[in-house]
């Protein structure tokens, strides 16, 4: 896996911190006065709130807000709390802040906002987000392919082979070979450079391009029509059931295509951008979509590689946002939310980044 972008330093030397010169005269002492009570400490304060001039009256909303949280709470089976105590719209406030608290716990980014409709009707949503980090999620081929050429590792080879197919069939992972891929589009193109090059009389870097190249097209396109079987979709499960690992690289991909297996029975139809196309961005040209870093590669190694990579970190570079999973709930007799929000994501993309070390690391 590789880093979209890394972060750099300004170069900005933090200066050590300045010493107080010792004053030569002797200190006067003092002594305190009296014991200082502690109940200061001890006092919970309210939350900052600035009213606006458009305030819901009291008795509509908290009748509608606490439905709303009456909802929430069972989807989320979450902690009571009771704040009756605390004027308006202190009482909401507070429980807004405890519920977030609690959300927090889950180990997902959870954002628990306050909503008010048009008609003035204020109900509680959650705004669900998985940060992929600015990471290419590229799943290398070629090394899959290797396996398959040893004999001694075809049962590992074919166990992978079902996880390649779950990750095209079902999670619907682009294949740098399809036309429509935009991994197609990059490799099109670095073939062009690549036959300049050559004819610039630029063999000596030119040709092992042209041999990953070749390797590349050949090779992707074998594995493509393994992968493209639905046979390795359906023995996905005899496959667990028999096989038998032995070294710790077998044992990691027997848990890796547990883990596969577990998310097709799970969510039988989910693909890995179901729920990228939620956010809504104010220009298109400067967003990097989620088919764009999620692929997968023929190799991540290699010059052919290195010249790929350089190029869409270039092109990543001119954008200033991206589609990241997002999901918004709303908790109201409306809507139907559910427990799960993005549940699959926080499990697909980690199970992506295990394939790929295990692909990467491959005997």
């Amino acid at each position: 896996m590789q880093t979209i972008s890394a972060t750099r330093n300004m170069g900005r030397k933090h200066k050590p911190i300045a010493r107080c010169a010792r004053s030569k005269e002797k200190q006067e002492q003092f002594c305190t006065v009296g014991v200082i009570a502690d109940g200061f400490l001890r006092h919970s304060f309210l939350p900052l709130f600035e009213q606006d001039e458009k305030l819901p009256s009291q008795l509509q909303a908290e009748i509608v807000f606490f439905n709303s949280l009456s909802i929430l709470k069972g989807t989320y089976q979450l902690e009571e709390i009771n704040f009756v105590n605390k004027p308006y719209p202190y009482n909401i406030l507070l429980t807004h802040e405890h519920i977030q608290k609690q959300l927090r716990k889950t180990g997902q980014n959870i954002e628990l906002t306050i909503l008010q409709d048009d008609k003035g009707i204020i109900k509680l949503a959650t705004n669900h987000t998985y940060n992929t980090d600015t990471t290419l999620y590229y799943i290398p081929v070629l090394p899959l392919y290797r396996l398959l050429q040893n004999k001694k590792q075809k049962q590992i080879a074919e166990l992978l082979l079902s996880v390649f197919a779950y990750c095209y069939h079902i999670a619907g992972i682009p294949y740098y070979r399809e036309n429509n891929s935009y991994l197609f589009y990059q490799y099109e193109c670095m073939e062009e450079w690549l036959i300049k090059d050559y004819e610039n009389d630029e063999i000596g870097k030119s040709n092992n391009a042209i041999s990953e190249f070749n390797e590349a097209t050949y090779c992707g396109d074998v594995m493509f029509r393994k992968i493209y079987n639905p046979y390795h979709l359906n023995c996905f499960q005899k496959r667990v059931d028999n096989y038998k690992p032995n070294t710790s690289f077998e044992k990691d991909c027997l848990s890796v295509a547990k883990k596969a297996l577990e998310l097709l029975r799970e969510y039988p139809s989910d693909t890995i951008f179901r729920n990228t196309f939620n956010r809504e961005f104010e220009y298109d040209d400067g967003v990097i979509k989620a088919e764009q870093y999620i692929s997968f590669i023929a190799d991540s190694d290699g010059l052919l590689y290195d010249n790929i990579a350089r190029v869409v970190n270039d092109e990543f570079n001119e954008c200033s946002e991206m589609e990241e999973p997002t999901l918004l709930q709303i908790y109201d007799a409306e809507n139907q939310p559910f427990n799960k929000g993005l549940d699959f994501e926080y499990r697909l993309f980690p199970l992506i980044n295990d394939l790929c070390t295990l692909l990467n690391n491959t005997p």
